[in-house]
């Protein structure tokens, strides 16, 4: 019995400083007619934070076709620890799969660390950057032998409320290849968010990645864009 009153005092501790928070977003477009198109984009941001440690799960699919055929397929799924040492500066750990066989890998495995630090933050606007270091396992389609290597990894987020309930957000990662300086990726996305109440808000973003050494055949570039309904929780 005293066991038990120990282990629930500890959860109710735990829990009196402990904070969770979800995004989850949808964005559904379907047109018949002489136009056979679908396309669908569902995203999950989800962190859990205790003290000064932040654990967070992310996750995001997106699927399309046209004329009954699959013309577009990706998705990816993440965990990352985040530890703030300092008020401002950070360390995060994490690990992400990526697939995308419309871009032309079955799988790729990315391993990073690296240190966060704000520039600025407030109730209405921050700047965040991020600097690391990324070991990728990269499992091509046609079972050849995999790529491996290190690559660096430069993040950089900016927010601002433009209004009281519209806040406009950008961001761009930048990750030079070590071994293949030719090889290097660019993501970059701004977006703008309309907040309809306390939980709901409505998303439209332009997500453009770039490849500079892709595929034989394939595109140097993919863009997405999309209107989404989030919900916050």
């Amino acid at each position: 019995m005293k066991f038990i009153s120990i282990v629930l005092l500890s959860t109710l501790s735990i829990s009196s400083f402990a904070q969770f928070k979800s995004e989850d977003s949808a964005s559904i477009n379907v047109a018949g007619g002489n136009t056979d198109l679908k396309t669908y984009t569902f995203k999950s941001n989800n962190g859990y934070t205790v003290d000064k440690s932040t654990y967070k799960f992310l996750g995001s699919y997106h699927y399309g076709e046209s004329d009954s055929v699959r013309s577009a397929e990706n998705w990816s799924l993440g965990l990352r620890y985040d530890y703030s040492f300092a008020a401002l500066t950070g360390l995060y750990f994490g690990e992400l799969i990526e697939a995308d066989r419309f871009s032309g890998y079955d799988r790729r495995y990315n391993t990073d660390l690296g240190l966060t630090h704000y520039f600025y933050k407030s109730d209405s606007s921050t700047l965040l950057t991020e600097g690391g270091l990324r070991y990728t396992i990269e499992k091509q389609l046609d079972n050849s032998e995999d790529k491996k290597g290190f690559k660096g990894r430069l993040y950089v987020e900016a927010t601002e409320v433009i209004k009281e309930n519209v806040k406009g957000k950008f961001w761009v990662e930048y990750l030079p290849n070590f071994s293949e300086s030719e090889d290097y990726l660019l993501n970059v996305e701004p977006s703008l968010i309309i907040t309809l109440n306390k939980n709901f808000s409505m998303k439209t973003a332009y997500l453009w990645k770039y490849d500079n050494q892709p595929t034989l055949g394939k595109s140097k570039y993919d863009y997405n864009y999309t209107l989404s309904l989030l919900a916050n929780f």
